[in-house]
């Protein structure tokens, strides 16, 4: 596919087909992830493939937390929804917080280069003709999530879905470009 038609193609899924994606397509996208530009070569990122188990697990979490919280507005109950239909999800954590770099300058260069690898994650998804979708929501259980997986050095960026989409709602109207330079 050409780099523009991958870009201009690149839409959130977050509802999917039962089609299976393979290991071989999974390894694709987290190899596009390793080659993003980090800070410092620092290299920050961490990722957790999980197994049907585990990724029903976590939804089964999420609808629970939305159940006890139902003062909460929040886009939880739809994060699980998502989950639900996706083929396969993997959490990214950050190796730089928790363990070795505690400095407070590392932080936003290192949340940059964990966005530059995100991002390339979504754009190989639609390249091998996928779908895919960035889950924050995963943070309002971040330590249930963390004691389930036994993840204790890392701290958690996002979750992260992937499958073969169905694109059931109108593309969202983007900002002018002259609107946002800022001279």
């Amino acid at each position: 596919m050409d780099f523009n038609e991958v870009i201009n193609s690149r839409r959130t899924a977050r509802v999917f087909t039962d089609e299976n994606v393979t290991n071989e397509q999974i390894e694709k996208i987290l190899q596009s992830a390793c080659i993003a530009p980090s800070a410092k070569n620092r290299q920050p990122w961490k990722f957790y493939v999980l197994n049907d188990e585990q990724k029903n697990h976590i939804m089964n979490m999420l609808f629970e937390w939305d159940k006890l919280n139902p003062k909460e507005r929040t886009s939880v109950k739809g994060t699980a929804e998502q989950i639900k239909t996706a083929n396969k999800m993997i959490m990214i954590y950050s190796d730089s917080y928790k363990s070795k770099a505690k400095n407070e300058n590392y932080k936003k260069p290192d949340y940059i280069s964990l966005g530059c690898a995100i991002e390339n994650m979504s754009l190989q998804a639609v390249n091998l003709g996928l779908g895919s979708c960035i889950l924050c929501d995963t943070l309002y259980i971040e330590d249930e999530i963390d004691n389930y997986l036994g993840i204790n050095d890392y701290e958690q960026i996002c979750g992260f879905i992937v499958g073969y989409p169905i694109y059931n709602y109108s593309t969202k109207i983007k900002k002018d470009f002259a609107d946002l330079l800022l001279n």
